[in-house]
């Protein structure tokens, strides 16, 4: 497929072997001539960790090269301070790198996903209106303190680097991810790689449009935080029901069992997000669309009229919509913004601790 002689080939593969990223397995059968030996990458050779920055905790894991996980923390934050963020940070890679012989040595770097804008190349949130940050370099904040590179990106996009890595994402081109949780967001991957655009706001689709004072938001107006995040699906359950549910969890076990206002809304909210997924999917024409976040945890009462009004609305063959029930893989994409580098899958350059810095 290179074009390279056998010669030029071992001696690359030589290389990598003396350098720790190949290993030589057991020579196979020969069809004639020298006996084949195929080659592995070694992916325990080197970890990553990442982290999710959410609301009221920080959630790490540790992966080797396969972004296969290893060891996972939880770490609660008193505040949403950025000081705060990357001494849980330095904290948390203490924890899961204790008691792991060359722990430090095999560390190949951090990532940290995050809700907002988030300028990838410069390591610094432009806005996250959760945390009330603007202009905050936290990749900067988090390298003082450890002796790695960092990585920063938006959790959404973390969310998609990991799907595309070992989730419904993988051998496609082009992807389009929907998340549905606290907030709403989107991620694009064409041809392989995270669409970010120019001011890395490709994907936020939850903020609020600025209404004209005197205007009249209807539900089929609302911006998708307010209409469509599980909080406001919350809320609005809780005027139907004229009762105040403590948690998502009593909607969730309302259509568990069959409830009829339960099963009616929910149906309505689904068919909301499929027609405003069916008007992306004829923007952007992605092979599979892939949604996930808290609100999966409503089931198929929700999904299922999602998913047949993207069918019933597309134009011409929809794309697959796989729905990721699990919701497990936020950190291991995290850890996978430290791998792409190390293979060399972009160009961002990350962050690390200043010579003169203690």
């Amino acid at each position: 497929m290179t074009g390279l002689s056998p010669a030029a080939v071992s001696g690359v593969a030589g290389e990598l072997i003396e350098e720790g990223i190949v290993v030589e397995g057991k020579s196979a059968q020969s069809s004639g001539g020298r006996r084949p030996i195929p080659l592995s990458i070694n992916y325990a050779r080197h970890w990553s960790i990442g982290f999710k920055l959410s609301q009221h905790r920080l959630e790490g894991t540790l992966t080797d090269l396969s972004t296969q996980p290893i060891g996972t923390c939880e770490l609660p934050l008193a505040d949403h301070e950025p000081a705060t963020v990357a001494a849980a940070v330095q904290k948390g890679v203490s924890t899961l790198l204790r008691n792991r012989r060359e722990g430090r040595q095999k560390l190949v770097g951090v990532g940290m996903a995050m809700p907002g804008l988030i300028d990838v190349n410069r390591g610094i949130c432009l806005v996250s209106q959760r945390f009330d940050w603007r202009d905050v370099p936290i990749a900067a904040l988090i390298a003082s303190r450890i002796s790695v590179p960092v990585w920063v990106d938006n959790d959404v996009n973390a969310f998609a680097i990991a799907q595309q890595l070992f989730g419904h994402g993988r051998r496609r081109n082009s992807v389009l991810v929907l998340i549905i949780g606290t907030g709403v967001g989107a991620a694009f991957i064409f041809n392989g790689q995270i669409h970010r655009r120019a001011r890395f706001a490709a994907g936020e689709i939850g903020f609020p449009v600025k209404e004209d004072a005197g205007s009249i938001a209807t539900e089929e107006r609302l911006s998708w935080d307010r209409r469509l995040s599980e909080p406001a699906i919350v809320r609005a359950w809780q005027e139907i029901r004229k009762r105040s549910p403590k948690t998502p969890v009593d909607l969730q076990q309302a259509a568990a069992k069959c409830d009829r206002l339960a099963l009616e809304y929910l149906r309505e909210v689904g068919c909301d997000i499929g027609r405003r997924v069916t008007a992306m999917i004829d923007l952007v024409d992605p092979e599979v669309v892939i949604v996930g976040g808290e609100a999966v945890r409503f089931g198929p009462a929700l999904v299922d009229p999602l998913v047949n009004t993207v069918r019933e609305s597309s134009f011409e063959k929809p794309p697959a919509v796989e729905i990721d029930w699990d919701n497990n893989v936020w950190s291991r994409g995290t850890a996978a913004l430290a791998i792409q580098q190390f293979f060399d899958f972009e160009s961002t350059a990350g962050f690390e601790r200043k010579a003169n810095a203690r």
